[in-house]
């Protein structure tokens, strides 16, 4: 397991940075309903919703579901075995072309982790505004902006509410190129409760 996460610290991918374990609940929650990035590390920047792993200072990006995997192990097995994956694999072994990537995957976490392995996963969703998530997404972008600028915002506070079941669900491998730009890696992978997977809803 060591030298899995070792591999990944050393890779591009941010799977481990913003949907293991050692993400608490809290903080998950917080990334989907105040765009609080659990990879950065500047509190005040964090508050701000300020990516923490973009070289510039942008807006982190959640679009209406935060999730991840609670144990270290299971992320672990289950990063493991999709990379063995053939439709994995191929995505990995597709020709590098410039500003083209390979599509995401979704493998049943069951396949992963074993009948049981939704109970490995958790996650928050946004909850619409006026009944559309874009409504809520608005708004909650115009109340972060509030917030890092010390004044009062002019609609309710974001709201996100648990996941209720992962049971069905699947595990997402998206990806992206390496840091050579000589091929492709896993950027980061995520568990999607099975109703947004029905509903093609990215992460």
């Amino acid at each position: 397991m060591q030298r899995l996460f070792a591999a990944l610290d050393q890779g591009g991918g941010h799977a481990h940075i913003r949907h293991e374990g050692w993400v608490t609940e809290e903080m998950n929650r917080r990334r989907v309903a105040y765009l609080e990035d659990p990879a950065q590390l500047d509190p005040a920047k964090r508050a701000a919703g300020i990516d923490g792993l973009s070289s510039f200072e942008k807006l982190h990006r959640c679009w209406k579901i935060s999730s991840r995997i609670i144990d270290p192990d299971a992320f672990a097995v289950a990063f493991a075995r999709g990379i063995e994956q053939p439709m994995v694999r191929a995505a990995l072994e597709t020709e590098f072309t410039a500003r083209q990537v390979p599509r995401p995957v979704s493998l049943h976490v069951s396949d992963l982790l074993g009948p049981d392995g939704h109970r490995y996963c958790t996650g928050w969703r946004l909850q619409p505004v006026e009944g559309t998530v874009k409504a809520a997404r608005d708004n909650r972008a115009v109340w972060v902006d509030a917030q890092a600028h010390d004044r009062d915002a002019e609609v309710a506070e974001p709201n996100a509410r648990p996941i209720r079941t992962f049971v069905g669900g699947m595990m997402v491998f998206a990806f992206g190129p390496t840091r050579a730009r000589d091929g492709y890696e896993v950027v980061t992978m995520y568990p999607r409760p099975l109703e947004d997977e029905q509903q093609g809803d990215p992460a």
